[in-house]
Formats: C-alpha cells, sequence, structure tokens
C-alpha cells in the first residue's frame, strides 16, 4: 500500500497539517504536499479514469508530464477542470474530484468499453461512423457529444481576478534547477540584467533528490547556496511558480505566474502573466522521464522511477512496500536505492541490457538487491492496484519465468530533453543515437531579426544529463548570453563533482522485444488517449506512414499532456514498424 514514511521529506512541513477533500472525502496532509502526494499518502492509488477506455489509471509522474491524474478542482465561482494532481499544493480546504467516470471512481459504467477493446482500435470511428448514413445524426453525433471532452465545464462566472505585466531583461532564464541556477549566475556576474523562473515552489529541480556531492557538501547545500548569492545580486528577478510558457520572435517570452493557487486566503490576483522582452533566452527547462511499454503499464502503481524517488525524498511517500525496478538505464538504480533506504522492499532490479549496468549495480548488488539482466516485464497483474509482475527474456516473445508479488513497479525508459521552448521559433533538433533523445541542434537555432541566435539551451534541456559537465555547459551558456549582449564575461569557479561511471543506455520501445499480439494490445503509450503498441502497428499496416497522419490516426500525443511521456515510444515503435 502506499503510505506516509515517519520520516523524509524535504519539501513538507509536518507541524502545519491540512485538510482536504477528494470526492467528498475528508483527508489529511501537510504544507507542501502536492495533492498527489497526499492522495498517496492516504493510499489513494487510484486517482481517475482513462478517455477511451475508462481503466483505472492512478498517478505516474511528480511533474508537469502527469497524464492521468487531472482532477475538478473547486466549487463555483473558483472551480477548474483539468488541474494536475502532480503541481497542485494542497491548501486547507480544497476540494478535488476525479474525472471521467460515471457514477463514480471506483464503479464506472464506462469500463465496459475495455471489454470491447478489440472492436475498437485505432481509427475505428473513421470506418463505423459512415454507415447507414442516418445514423449519424440521430446515434453517432450525441453520443460523441456526450462523451467528448475531459472533466466538465465552469458554470459560474470565474470569481478571480487576474493581470497582465510587462518586464525587461538581458538575459532570462527558464528553469531553475542546478543548470538554470548557474547560468543565471554567471550571466549576472557579468552585469546583465537577469530573470530567473521557475514553475515548482523550490529551486533546484532533482538536484537533491539524485544526490551527489558538489564542492564536498550534499547537492541541496550547493544550491541553497547559489540561491542566495543570486537573492543578493540587485541586476537578478527570482521567481518560482512561474513557468515559461512561450518564446516568440524578437526575444519576446510569456511568462505564467501563480500567485495564490497555494494560499486562495491572500488578496490580490490569482494568476499574472508576464510579457516579456529578453535579448538572450536559455532554456534550462530540464528532462522528461519515458515509460516503458509492457502489458499492464497503466495499471494504478505502476510510476517513472523518478517519479517514485521524488515522492520519497521530497514528500516522505512510499508508493508501495514491495517495489519492483525495470530500467534500461543506470538512472533508476538511484530509485532502487532509495527505496531501500527508506526500509522497503526491492525484490528485483530487472535490467534489459544483455550487459547490464554499471557502478550502481554493483552497489545495489551489495545492498542485497536482488539485479537480472536480460530481463523484462512480461505482464503485470491487478486492475485498481498491482498486484504482481511476471518476469521474462527481454530478447525472447513473452514466455513467463517467475511471478512476483509486489504493490509497485518502478520504470525508466530514459530520459527526453524539454525542447519545446527552443522549437518555439524554429530552433531544429537531432536525434541523439547514443542517449536514444532528441536534443536541441546548436547549428540550427531560432533566429533573431539580425539572424543571429537568441535562444540558448542549458544542462539537461541541451541533453547534457551528467551533473558535472551539465555545470560546465550552463556556465557556457551564461557566458554565451552577456557576450552576445557585447559585455565581457567573468570567469566563474565551477564546483567540483565526481559522476561515477554508468554503463551506456539500450534503448527498449517494447517489452519484451518480440511481445505477440495479446501483450502488446495492453502495452499503453498515451496514458490518457488510451494508445496501444498495437494502435501504432496497425496504422502502419494501415499506411499511415506520416509521424502526422499516424497521430491523427490514433490520437496518440493529442491530449492534454501534448505527448510529453507517449511521443518519443510512439514514434520509435512507427519506426520499428516501417523498417525506418
Amino acid at each position: 500500500m502506499s503510505t506516509r514514511l515517519t520520516h523524509g521529506g524535504r519539501r513538507i512541513d509536518r507541524s502545519k497539517p491540512v485538510t482536504f477533500s477528494f470526492n467528498g472525502k475528508s483527508l489529511k496532509g501537510f504544507q507542501g504536499d502536492t495533492l498527489a502526494s497526499a492522495l498517496l499518502a492516504n493510499d489513494q492509488m487510484m486517482m481517475g479514469r482513462s478517455f477511451k477506455y475508462h481503466r483505472p489509471r492512478g498517478v505516474v509522474a511528480s511533474g508537469a508530464e502527469e497524464p492521468n491524474a487531472l482532477m475538478n478542482m473547486g466549487e463555483g465561482g473558483k472551480f477548474e477542470p483539468n488541474q494536475r494532481a502532480t503541481t497542485t499544493e494542497v491548501f486547507d480546504g480544497l476540494a478535488a474530484k476525479s474525472q471521467n467516470h460515471w457514477p463514480n471512481l471506483e464503479f464506472d459504467i464506462g469500463v465496459i468499453n475495455n471489454s470491447f477493446a478489440r472492436f475498437l482500435p485505432a481509427g475505428f470511428y473513421y470506418k463505423t461512423f459512415l454507415f447507414p448514413r442516418f445514423a449519424w445524426k440521430h446515434i453517432y453525433e450525441p453520443f460523441i457529444r456526450q462523451s467528448a471532452g475531459l472533466g466538465q465545464a465552469p458554470k459560474a462566472r470565474d470569481a478571480d481576478t487576474y493581470e497582465h505585466f510587462y518586464f525587461f531583461a538581458d538575459v532570462a532564464v527558464i528553469g531553475g534547477g542546478l543548470a538554470g541556477l548557474q547560468a543565471a549566475k554567471t550571466a549576472a556576474l557579468s552585469g546583465a540584467k537577469v530573470l530567473l523562473m521557475e514553475q515548482d515552489p523550490f529551486w533546484g529541480g532533482r538536484a537533491a533528490v539524485d544526490g551527489g556531492e558538489l564542492d564536498g557538501a550534499p547537492a541541496g547545500e550547493y544550491v541553497a547556496r547559489l540561491v542566495a548569492e543570486l537573492e543578493a545580486m540587485e541586476n537578478v528577478t527570482l521567481r518560482t511558480r512561474m513557468m515559461g510558457a512561450g518564446v516568440y520572435d524578437h526575444g519576446y517570452l510569456l511568462g505564467y505566474e501563480r500567485l495564490r493557487d497555494h494560499a486562495p486566503e491572500l488578496a490580490g490576483p490569482r494568476h499574472r502573466l508576464w510579457k516579456i522582452r529578453a535579448s538572450q533566452i536559455i532554456t534550462a527547462s530540464g528532462a522528461i522521464e519515458r515509460p516503458l511499454s509492457f502489458a499492464g503499464n497503466d495499471i494504478p502503481g505502476v510510476m517513472l522511477a523518478g517519479a517514485l524517488r521524488d515522492y520519497i525524498a521530497d514528500y516522505g511517500v512510499s508508493a508501495g512496500d514491495r517495489v519492483v525496478v525495470v530500467t534500461n538505464n543506470d538512472d533508476a538504480y538511484k530509485t532502487a536505492m532509495a527505496v531501500k533506504a527508506a526500509g522497503l522492499d526491492v525484490p528485483v532490479i530487472l535490467d534489459a541490457r544483455a550487459g547490464g549496468g554499471g557502478a550502481a549495480a554493483d552497489a545495489a548488488r551489495a545492498a542485497g538487491i536482488r539485479v537480472e539482466n536480460g530481463k523484462a516485464i512480461a505482464k503485470v497483474t491487478g486492475g485498481k492496484r498491482v498486484k504482481s509482475v511476471k518476469i521474462c527474456a527481454q530478447a525472447g516473445e513473452g514466455g513467463v519465468l517467475e511471478e512476483i508479488a509486489c504493490d509497485a513497479v518502478a520504470m525508466s525508459g530514459g530520459w527526453s530533453p524539454v525542447v519545446h521552448l527552443w522549437s518555439h521559433c524554429g530552433g531544429k533538433l537531432v536525434w541523439d543515437e547514443e542517449h536514444a533523445m532528441f536534443r536541441p541542434d546548436e547549428t540550427r537555432p531560432p533566429l533573431g531579426a539580425t539572424g543571429e541566435g537568441f535562444v540558448i539551451p542549458a544542462g539537461a534541456a541541451n541533453g547534457v544529463m551528467d551533473m558535472g559537465v551539465g555545470l560546465a555547459d550552463a556556465d557556457h551558456a551564461g557566458r554565451k548570453a552577456v557576450e552576445a549582449l557585447g559585455l565581457t564575461a567573468k570567469a566563474v569557479k565551477l564546483p567540483d563533482f565526481e559522476q561515477a561511471a554508468e554503463a551506456p543506455l539500450e534503448p527498449v520501445w517494447m517489452m519484451p522485444q518480440g511481445a505477440g499480439p495479446k501483450l502488446r494490445m495492453k502495452a499503453w503509450l498515451d496514458y490518457q488517449n488510451d494508445v496501444k503498441v498495437s494502435d501504432v502497428q496497425l496504422a502502419a499496416r494501415e499506411g499511415y506512414e506520416s509521424v502526422e497522419h499516424t497521430k491523427r490516426y490514433t490520437t496518440l500525443g493529442m491530449a492534454t499532456d501534448q505527448g510529453k511521456l507517449s511521443n518519443i515510444n510512439g514514434l520509435a515503435v512507427l519506426s520499428e514498424t516501417l523498417g525506418q
């Protein structure tokens, strides 16, 4: 079961309990909790239903990429649908309701669609709704209109107020993780007027969660020192709870700041739209972990490995007592060690790579954790929560070798840089074969009015996943920005950091490699729109070879999360199916 741990939780204040409601039930949390962490602490694994098949869905991520845990929030003039539980901070009196079910979350009559899934594949509506012609107006269209959409439409007039704000900066830095902080410091020390924004309520991103030491101190302490230095500079403006929402021509940038979502009792506007002009823009927006595609990977309790680690470190919340870890890279081993350190059980780490992991794998074995190389998950069993995993060989067709009881699965399929802001003004991407990711192509940047680039990626957003190298890359971004302004970049001493040797990632787009039709029909790519591996393969067989056509035929990446978790895996499945 998911529960609150007796220790840990850097983001919560256990001396300040809060009371909130979920589907009318009163629950307890702490100040600093997100709605997702507070629900998990109360063993509320199921948080919604999927759009097409109404399958039970739980939280899978810990940030803005979350596709499942969408809520109807508030009441009356404060009502707002489709709010992510992972980015909503709890407060006394918060009222949240789950979406896309009737009559209730536990018993949803719409789940009958799941029983007819084989008759509702990708594109079925293009074939079904054509005939007979009279049925469109009297049967199909009324039914579609009744079923369409997520959440409820607000009925009362919005009771809140909003404002917009103009701001001018030499350098705007989007992302307050370690790379963003370092880039801002480099630019600020050179005399530039700097605006630094972070969408979360805290600075440092994943640095403190992932561990490591900088200049002999924990990464969290180095982050605090960086923030203190920036706060003391008169030429630096710092903003948390503020998202870089769009980058446009001539250095025009939109920032979306949430002022009172976490404390509605405060006076003033609820949100503020910043209209920013910046000569140089640094995108330090980080990277998003990718899921793995295996049968049952949507069952509540199956989560991204990094997210499960976040909930333990940031909120003192465990998603399960027995956690199976499945991965194709070394990063997920950190989650296994975090689970073990929290006093919980890790019965096995399944590493799809035949050669296994590097130093992280050796550390896991030394901690008494069983590690299996070349293995995969054939199927996760369970309905409204995980019950067990069936293990198979990754190179096989799904023949079950062993079944292990567990109540959570931590999966990691690699990382994808957050590149949409780089792409807004025409920045191009390049496929990084070694790390299996799209990253910014700095030889083809977004161009300003003078024909020069004005957007600079930094850190993980630039495809640099090593913390030490990422700091150097962020410093380079800061120097490049101030030099473009005609200023002299000052030398900045970077901290000492030693990165443990890691075994290379091996791309895994389907698990197991030779999964048959029954397994592929339960391996999910797009959680919100219920797009499966088999749907993308069907689209390819039916002639939809263009990425854009496949997207529309299957609805891959067309949900509110806009493919943050699904698109890379979906593109890879399409590529393999077409042999391209």
